[in-house]
């Protein structure tokens, strides 16, 4: 009867545990068609005319920028239009000005680890750069929020959050949840509501990816809704990242 017994628990325990590790479902969407403009910056910080020539005496170095990039594509929705280009900063290269505005929360989120980056942005506006150390500046420019790739291009700019599209199921991956749906963005009575994710990529693992509920009012007021964890490569478990 005893070893009945032990029989009947090691089938239950793996029944339990291919209930856990049961496929999830997937909920797929389509990827926003969007482009950013980046007319205007080149390595040297000078918009140039037809002839190649420098027409404006700014310089993206005074501004503090220790790296320009291209923002991603899906900052495209954003409105108005404006030329716009990613300013890092290196922690250890800022000036005591630039530091000292670090420290009182002047940049809109910092990205990486021991070895990051904070994120500012620089716009073309009225024939000179711009530089947008904040969410309140942001939001004077880009409010109100009229559409979902607006708020979709506005929440993404101003968070370290991302979206994700095509995700599919991996069989390396332990899931938490049954279901799984990418990116999307849901209009409501004072804005929108966005579906997106965060990669837990740096530290220590469990390097998890959660999936992350945002709400962007019409003014352009963001706030977390919830969190919550859904999926991670158990093989990096023991895995820290600088």
């Amino acid at each position: 009867m005893k070893n009945k017994n032990n029989s009947w628990l090691l089938i239950s325990l793996l029944l339990l545990l291919a209930a856990c590790q049961s496929k999830p479902s997937f909920i797929n969407h389509p990827q926003p068609n969007l482009s950013v403009t980046f007319d205007g910056f080149d390595s040297t910080g000078c918009l140039k005319d037809s002839s190649g020539q420098c027409i404006s005496d700014s310089s993206l170095a005074t501004l503090g920028c220790d790296e320009l990039l291209v923002p991603p594509s899906l900052l495209g929705g954003l409105n108005p239009a404006y030329p716009i280009a990613v300013c890092e900063l290196i922690p250890d290269q800022a000036t005591a000005e630039t530091q000292a505005e670090i420290e009182k929360g002047l940049y809109f989120f910092y990205t990486g680890g021991l070895f990051g980056r904070y994120i500012r942005y620089v716009i073309f506006l009225d024939g000179e750069f711009r530089l947008l150390k904040s969410e309140d500046e942001f939001r004077a420019i880009y409010a109100p929020i009229e559409t979902p790739e607006e708020a979709l291009s506005y929440v993404l700019a101003v968070t370290n959050l991302s979206a994700s599209y095509g995700i599919e199921y991996d069989p390396a991956y332990t899931y938490e949840v049954g279901t799984i749906e990418d990116t999307h963005v849901t209009p409501d009575s004072d804005g929108y509501k966005l579906h997106l994710f965060h990669d837990a990529v740096f530290g220590c693992g469990p390097h998890w990816i959660s999936e992350v509920e945002m709400h962007v009012s019409a003014e352009g007021i963001i706030r977390e809704m919830s969190s919550q964890p859904i999926f991670r490569d158990p093989n990096q478990d023991d895995l820290c990242v600088d």
